[in-house]
């Protein structure tokens, strides 16, 4: 428990970052269609949005508060767990936010991803 303590503020902040930026790709990306078919340009079009920034800044602060999990913990237990909570995070999120599909392949992944965060979680 104190490990999962320890990682959210990484997980949260990763998470974030990965929902601004889907988010605010897909309402960009809507706007300039049709004008800017050139992925340089659309990719600073990206790169200005202030809330694309945040993303990257929180990103950046996960991956700090990431270096005191590792002075507590091993990295063969912590990083499994943290990438299986992400990953089951996003698709919770990517579903109830965005609408994605989460078919019964990727439900039985999901699945798979929690029996395996609980295995390595034990001691």
């Amino acid at each position: 428990m104190k490990l999962l303590l320890a990682m959210s503020p990484t997980i949260l902040l990763v998470v974030y970052a990965q929902l601004i930026t889907k988010w605010r790709i897909g309402v960009l990306a809507g706007l300039m269609h049709e004008s800017s078919p050139d992925r340089v340009a659309r990719l600073f079009v990206y790169l200005k949005d202030p809330l694309i920034v945040t993303s990257y800044f929180a990103a950046l602060a996960g991956s700090v508060a990431w270096v005191f999990v590792l002075e507590k913990y091993d990295v063969a237990m912590a990083f499994p767990i943290y990438v299986g909570l992400t990953v089951l995070a996003m698709a919770v999120c990517g579903a109830i936010l965005f609408g994605e599909h989460v078919g019964a392949i990727r439900a039985f992944g999901i699945v798979l991803i929690i029996i395996g965060v609980a295995l390595v979680s034990r001691n």
